[in-house]
């Protein structure tokens, strides 16, 4: 349906979100980060990850706390990353994780999540755009 009037959204940022982290789980500042099915933050790489969704802010260590005890913020935006063999042909194709901080080309026939897109290279290093 077309809008009649004005529309009063709310909004973000767009650049962190926050979310529980599941119990039993260190997440590492720095490091890539992914969210189970039901929403509680895991780094990437964890058997319940369902989507990669950036660049964890801080270390939070819930590894003796239950779901939701703590919470986890995950940045987006451009990042530095370690990422061997890229090179320029590689600009704009879509980056994968495998663990927090092993980052590939590779989806590995699905079994690694995106988290973004190889944003550039230059004399600094490989440069990630998270989703």
């Amino acid at each position: 349906m077309a809008a009649t009037n004005d529309i009063r959204r709310r909004q973000r940022t767009g650049d962190r979100y926050g979310y529980p982290v599941l119990a039993g789980v260190i997440i590492y500042g720095g490091s890539a980060m992914g969210i189970t099915a039901a929403l509680a933050a895991v780094p990437a790489g964890h058997a319940n990850a369902v989507a990669l969704i950036g660049i964890a802010e801080e270390r939070i260590d819930n590894s003796a706390g239950a779901t939701g005890d703590q919470l986890a913020n995950a940045k987006k935006g451009i990042f530095d990353i370690t990422l061997a063999g890229a090179t320029a042909a590689d600009i704009g194709s879509p980056v994968y994780a495998s663990a927090d901080d092993t980052f590939t080309l590779d989806d590995a026939a699905g079994a690694n999540l995106q988290i973004g897109t190889l944003h550039a290279i230059d004399a600094d290093g490989v440069w990630l755009k998270t989703l």
